[in-house]
């Protein structure tokens, strides 16, 4: 049997650890208290210190040295901050001011890290400052995918040969998160990288030229019609969806002749794809057409079509009155649902 003894012991044992756990609770909630004050202040005096060597012409000696002498953590949130406001001469400014105080170096050192995270942090930081180096350049093959993305969201302000390359062999990465984000890297690049995306257009196909055309939609020039009505004619149906798409956003004679043909395709998502493209080009003389693909079995058709009829205008409006008085039910219920959309709601 357990004496009194021992047990009023082990009762102690655990009343202490019971106290020592709340001492070191708020021990611990006071020394953050007092820490975030801290960062606080150290972080408002660099932020006074930036906006005055960003802003102004020269640079004051003694206010960089005052950066020096903060914490690195202090000097980062700073920087990313204040990176945040500033654009064109006041990005480089900026920029020196960071290679000074120390931190663009340790920025580098972080790219080469073995920890994918240290390596996000380094790439993160030297794509905030628009800093050029070839070290981030090689983290777009980073085995990781999200070091991947921020490499990608750097390449966006270093439009350079090598780096559009290096992005267009990134469009057909298996990560879903670094392939989004190299299409949207190339889309902010603008018109300089329509021709190198053009050339691998023609010489890609498969998920590759899937983004590709997706970068190409957006970015709609005559450039791209020869590549969309190449991969219109693949097997895979995302690609012919997304050349579908392309081919009305170029809006020429040769794309809606293949748009036409479309019409006709095996899998309904191409279908509706190309009456949606029609519909953008506003290409009239499909008007009967796409009347006729009211009739279509799949839903998604029927409305895209319906919608297409809707934008062309009068001649579009006048096949789905017709429609309204056909016998076939599916033709019918959907011209009424598009005749009766907000001008608004009924563009394609």
């Amino acid at each position: 049997m357990i004496s009194r003894q021992l047990l009023n012991i082990v009762m102690l044992v655990e009343i202490g650890l019971l106290v020592l756990a709340v001492c070191l609770f708020f021990a611990h909630g006071l020394w953050l208290f007092f820490y975030e004050r801290r960062l606080a202040r150290l972080t408002e005096t660099a932020r006074e210190s930036l906006a005055h060597l960003a802003t102004r012409g020269t640079v004051n000696v003694e206010e960089i040295e005052a950066l020096r002498r903060l914490p690195h953590d202090v000097q980062v949130i700073a920087f990313l901050e204040m990176s945040r406001h500033l654009s064109g001469s006041g990005k480089e400014r900026l920029s020196f001011v960071a290679l000074q105080v120390g931190v663009v170096d340790r920025a580098r050192k972080l790219c080469e890290s073995r920890r994918w995270a240290r390596r996000l942090r380094g790439a993160r930081i030297l794509s905030r400052l628009d800093v050029v180096d070839p070290l981030v350049q090689r983290l777009l093959s980073d085995p990781h995918p999200a070091v991947r993305a921020q490499a990608a969201e750097w390449a966006a302000a270093q439009p350079s040969v090598a780096v559009i390359s290096a992005m267009l062999a990134l469009l057909a990465d298996p990560a879903t998160q670094a392939r989004f984000a190299v299409q949207n890297a190339l889309l902010r690049m603008g018109s300089v990288v329509a021709g190198p995306l053009a050339t691998f257009l023609e010489r890609n196909s498969g998920r590759a030229a899937e983004a590709g055309l997706r970068v190409a939609e957006s970015l709609a020039g005559p450039t791209f019609g020869q590549a969309g009505l190449r991969l219109s004619r693949t097997a895979d149906v995302g690609v012919r969806i997304a050349a579908a798409k392309l081919l009305g956003a170029v809006g020429d004679a040769a794309g809606a002749e293949r748009l036409i043909e479309l019409l006709d395709d095996g899998d309904s998502s191409v279908r509706a794809a190309a009456a949606q493209g029609l519909g953008r080009m506003q290409h009239w003389k499909a008007a009967s057409l796409l009347a006729h693909r009211l009739r279509d079995s799949a839903w998604r058709v029927r409305r895209a079509a319906g919608l297409a009829l809707r934008s062309i205008g009068a001649p579009g409006v006048l096949f789905l009155r017709r429609a309204l008085k056909e016998d076939d039910a599916f033709a019918s219920d959907m011209a009424q649902q598009v005749l009766d959309l907000p001008a608004a709601a009924a563009s394609v």
